[in-house]
């Protein structure tokens, strides 16, 4: 898996999910401890998005294009 992306937010995180998996593209969210404390406000860990390395510029491309990177 590459890193394809960080949040600040894990709602971010799981909708460029979800935009990437409607997309064909297998993505995981990998929560922060920090954020599941704090609910969901923003939070100093990154949370972070990857999607198989296979298909990284692709992944990027959409996210570029849908405005979540």
């Amino acid at each position: 898996m590459a890193l394809a992306a960080c949040f600040s937010a894990e709602p971010e995180a799981y909708l460029a999910q979800g935009m990437l998996e409607d997309n064909g593209i297998t993505a995981y969210v990998e929560a922060n401890s920090m954020a599941t404390l704090y609910g969901a406000g923003s939070t100093w860990a990154p949370i972070k998005l990857f999607v198989p390395a296979a298909d990284l510029t692709r992944a990027m491309d959409l996210l570029k294009e849908h405005g979540d990177i």
